[in-house]
């Protein structure tokens, strides 16, 4: 079986779903399938207006997999138009790496950006190679519930553009049941929608000691830990936890992390410095391999989300969070897929989104409860092996391939 992979980030880039996207990949490769990916050059972050060095087209090898690097646009700030500029880019030279090549018996399409379904539905047009499309967040009803699309015609163009996806995606994968909900809602048939979650490496990703070396390189001397880690961006709405660490900055036994990259950051650590919060601590990214003790350092992961988000999104940051056999706290809506999961594997606790005063008053009770907190990050761990591996995830994507490629 010959697969094309479209998604904007692989390795060595790890924002977002670029390592699942990577584990995915090589994984497929070791299943037997020839598997080539097209993806642009790791640029996120960068801020410098242009096009990278080095020709429009470049090749490598990661794990088996083969894997063509595109050019495309540097966004210069986190606007609209910026972003735009750059996922078109992407769509561009991607469209032209594919159709440049060899031919393949599926294409699988991973958004976010939804543009990327461009490329896939040229592919099916122009090499009749079918395709699936994967749908990590329902775009552009992400962008225009977190307040990122103000421009109408835009939203309709981006309409446009789902519901031609849609048409010409043989099948169509989203991540929970909710998602697929709403997608037929918006018309999609319910039997060209599959469920497939995303997932933990349970054998990456173990219950560990919490004494640790990630706590003792940060000075975490016996302090309840809660701890953001993963993208930070606009649909994480973090404002609510320097809010609650604010409300909390006369508990010094209580110590809050938020870990990683993204283009909210540095408002969050402008606005925590100018509180003079001590309580706050802002982290880079750390090495995927001190992502396990990092987890085990804390004593309760947080999942915040926007509370317009509900089905459309589902943070893939949950999944290690209870691999690691620590408890879930949620700044989301009730009626969220996040909230569905911590209630299905009894692996958390729930606040409603954007209350930084339930969020500060959650922290301070789940911090002299730890019987309560080890009961459900075990209960976690029980869910994600039965329910959410990596290895029953890949096993579901590539029988899912070789039905719609036929091979």
């Amino acid at each position: 079986m010959r697969v094309l992979l479209l998604h904007m980030r692989f390795h060595p880039d790890v924002t977002g779903t670029a390592p699942l996207v990577t584990a995915l990949a090589t994984d497929l490769v070791k299943k037997g399938a020839e598997v080539t990916v097209v993806a642009s050059r790791p640029h996120y972050g960068v801020a410098a207006a242009g096009k990278p060095g080095g020709p429009w087209l470049e090749s490598s090898n990661h794990d088996g997999v083969q894997v063509f690097r595109t050019r495309v646009h540097l966004p210069r700030n986190a606007g609209g138009l910026e972003r735009s500029l750059n996922y078109l880019s992407y769509n561009l030279f991607s469209t032209i790496g594919a159709l440049a090549g060899r031919r393949y018996d599926v294409c699988l399409c991973i958004n976010p950006p939804v543009t990327v379904g461009m490329t896939g539905a040229l592919v099916r047009l122009l090499r009749r190679t079918p395709m699936v499309f994967v749908v990590q967040d329902v775009w552009p009803d992400c962008l225009a519930a977190i307040g990122q699309l103000q421009s109408r015609s835009l939203f309709r163009v981006l309409q446009w553009l789902e519901r031609l996806t849609y048409q010409a995606a043989t099948r169509v994968v989203v991540v929970s049941d909710g998602m697929k909900e709403h997608l037929v809602e918006k018309g999609v048939p319910a039997g060209k929608v599959a469920v497939i979650p995303n997932w933990a490496d349970v054998d990456e990703t173990v219950p560990l000691p919490g004494n640790n070396q990630f706590r003792e390189r940060y000075g975490l001397n016996g302090e309840f830990v809660a701890l953001f880690a993963g993208n930070i961006g606009f649909t994480s709405q973090l404002d609510v936890v320097v809010d609650a660490a604010n409300l909390l900055r006369d508990h010094p036994f209580i110590r809050i992390l938020i870990v990683g990259e993204g283009n909210a950051r540095q408002a969050l650590v402008d606005r925590s410095a100018g509180l003079g919060l001590k309580n706050l601590q802002f982290l880079p990214r750390q090495r995927q391999e001190d992502v396990p003790q990092m987890l085990a350092a804390c004593d309760v992961g947080l999942v915040t989300l926007n509370g317009g988000l509900g089905r459309l999104n589902v943070p893939s940051k949950t999944y290690p969070i209870m691999a690691s056999a620590r408890p879930v706290l949620a700044s989301v809506g009730e009626d969220s897929e996040v909230c569905r999961l911590i209630r299905a594997a009894d692996c958390g606790f729930w606040v409603p989104p954007g209350d930084s005063r339930a969020l500060a008053d959650a922290i301070l009770r789940l911090a002299g409860q730890r019987d309560l907190l080890q009961s459900a990050g075990w209960n976690g761990r029980r869910y994600v092996e039965a329910n959410c591996t990596r290895a029953r995830g890949v096993e579901q994507y590539f029988n899912l391939l070789r039905e719609v490629g036929r091979c």
